[in-house]
């Protein structure tokens, strides 16, 4: 009887090292399972409500720059009603396309500019916020509030109260307007290279007066 016991004894004695082996074989699996796997997850998209305008067009080509539209920009553009204007002497009418109420350019020996119409509705993440978007195309830092006199002044559009905006950049400047109107916001821009732009200042205010919006609150 003690020689049996023995012999499973040292049979299992034998086996011991493959058993410990595949003890430490699920441990090292079950530790390999609780390891936390790390994703990578990409930074979230955010589409700017304006889209950025791309450089004016350059004097071999008469075809407006291209941007991105968002769903329900068209429907809100077309929504807002028509605008009537006077092309400044020296300007190129080009036809309105998109959300774009309207096109035109104007080509120097010093550069070329491209003078936009569009509006949105609301106000588009404030006066400020839409500002320093048009800073960031020619250039310049992002300005407080504070800083706003510096560069705007009150201006009259379509028999409303909007803002006039200079902003002269490097290489790139804009005049502009932002008007709010009945619930939407409309922005007339000048954008490219600086010394026609601020050359054409005189026409940019010329063509600001001389703007009408169809007003379908009266």
């Amino acid at each position: 009887m003690l020689t049996m016991i023995s012999r499973i004894y040292y049979h299992n004695f034998q086996r011991l090292p493959l058993i410990l082996a595949g003890i430490a074989a699920l441990c090292l699996s079950g530790c390999d399972q609780a390891q936390p796997v790390a994703y990578q997850i990409p930074k979230e998209q955010r589409a700017d409500t304006i889209p950025t305008i791309a450089a004016a067009t350059t004097p071999e080509t008469s075809a407006p720059s291209k941007m991105n539209v968002l769903p329900g920009m068209q429907q809100a553009a077309n929504a807002a009603g028509d605008v009537d204007f006077t092309t400044p002497e020296g300007w190129e009418k080009l036809p309105a396309s998109g959300i774009r109420k309207a096109n035109l350019k104007v080509t120097a020996d010093t550069g070329s500019a491209e003078i936009t119409i569009l509006t949105f509705p609301g106000d588009v993440g404030g006066r400020l916020a839409n500002i320093n978007r048009w800073r960031g195309q020619v250039g310049l830092e992002a300005a407080t509030a504070e800083d706003l006199r510096d560069y705007t002044t009150d201006y009259d559009i379509s028999g409303h109260r909007g803002l006039y905006v200079r902003l002269e950049g490097e290489t790139q400047s804009i005049l502009g307007a932002l008007l709010p109107f009945h619930g939407s916001t409309w922005f007339v821009k000048m954008l490219g290279d600086t010394p026609t732009v601020l050359a054409n200042e005189a026409s940019m205010q010329q063509f600001l007066d001389s703007i009408q919006i169809e007003d379908h609150a009266h």
